[in-house]
C-alpha cells in the first residue's frame, strides 16, 4: 500500500490538508487543452477555401490544348491548337513557342484567338524559328474578358 492510502485508510478515507496539498503539487490537475479546438477551427477554414478556390477557379471562359505540331523547315514550324469556350463570342490570346534539340527556345509568337462560331475550333499557327526546332509548346493562354 502506498504512504497516501495508508494515511487515509488510518484516517478513515479523510486527508489531511498538508497530504491534500502534498498530492495536489504532485499530480496538479489538466489545463483544458485550447489548441484542440482551434486546429479543429484552422482545418475546417483551410478546407473551406480549398472548395471555394477549387469551384471559383474551374470554371475558365476559355481552354486552349495543343493537339499537334509539325516541323516544316530549319526555320518554320506549325503548331495546331484545339480551343473550346463555354461562349464562343469570347476572344484570348496565347503564346506559342519552338523549341531547339537542346531545349533552347529558338522561336516564338504571341497568337489572338478571335470569337468564333462554335464553341470547339481548330486553329493553327506558324511559328517562324532562327535554327532547327523539334517541338513546340504553348503557355500563357489567356481569355479576354
Amino acid at each position: 500500500m502506498s504512504p497516501v492510502t495508508d494515511g487515509a485508510a488510518q484516517t478513515g478515507g479523510r486527508l489531511s490538508p498538508e497530504e491534500r496539498e502534498r498530492i495536489s503539487q504532485r499530480y496538479p490537475r489538466r489545463r483544458p487543452r485550447l489548441w484542440i479546438p482551434l486546429v479543429c477551427l484552422a482545418g475546417a477554414l483551410l478546407v473551406a477555401w480549398t472548395v471555394w478556390s477549387g469551384l471559383h477557379h474551374s470554371d475558365e471562359p476559355m481552354q486552349v490544348q495543343l493537339f499537334g505540331y509539325q516541323v516544316v523547315g530549319d526555320s518554320s514550324v506549325e503548331v495546331t491548337l484545339d480551343v473550346h469556350r463555354s461562349d464562343p463570342s469570347v476572344s484570348g490570346s496565347c503564346t506559342v513557342y519552338a523549341l531547339s534539340q537542346d531545349n533552347q527556345r529558338v522561336g516564338e509568337t504571341p497568337l489572338r484567338i478571335v470569337p468564333a462560331s462554335s464553341e470547339d475550333v481548330r486553329i493553327t499557327a506558324h511559328v517562324k524559328t532562327f535554327s532547327k526546332a523539334v517541338t513546340a509548346q504553348l503557355e500563357n493562354c489567356q481569355a479576354s474578358r
